[in-house]
């Protein structure tokens, strides 16, 4: 998908909630991932992430990797 702003890039801890799981970054935001991956093996893992922006605090998934500490 093409999009006008290039992805973002952001490393934090992968957390799960009801709706689903969330990112905490280290500035204290939290989003919210969309996306059908499983993502359980990354779960209370520092992780850093590459995805688009939808929403004020929602990101569709493009990538998921472990980030050095």
């Amino acid at each position: 998908m093409t999009d006008s702003k290039a992805p973002l890039r952001l490393r934090g801890i992968l957390r799960f909630g009801e709706r689903g799981p969330w990112l905490e970054v280290e500035d204290g935001a939290v989003w919210r991932l969309d996306t059908t991956e499983d993502l359980h093996a990354h779960q209370d893992q520092h992780v850093q992430i590459e995805a688009w922006q939808r929403g004020a605090s929602l990101l569709e998934l493009l990538w998921i990797g472990p980030a050095s500490v």
